[in-house]
């Protein structure tokens, strides 16, 4: 029984993170399409319609100009998840 826990042991949670391709980027729309559909059975009609009026302004102003860093950094890091949320 103690090899079996000890052999377990063995492999790590990140072993084969190098081995793995990146994540794609995903879109701006998908996120943000993403974003509507999560919130949506937690608002009520109005709070809603603020919300979608919300996004659409971040989608047609600094969310473009996000995405494309975002985008940029993804070229050069390989987890640009961690990195976008703690340098933003």
């Amino acid at each position: 029984m103690e090899n079996q826990l000890a052999k377990s042991t063995e492999e790590r949670t990140f072993q084969y993170q190098d081995s793995l391709p990146s994540l794609p980027v995903p879109s701006l729309e998908e996120s943000l399409k993403k974003y509507l559909e999560s919130v949506k059975p937690f608002a009520n009609e109005e709070e809603y319609k603020n919300t979608e009026a919300i996004v659409q302004k971040f989608q047609n102003g600094i969310g473009k100009k996000l995405q494309q860093k975002l985008l940029q950094r993804a070229k050069g890091k390989r987890n640009w998840v961690f990195v976008i949320v703690f340098e933003y």
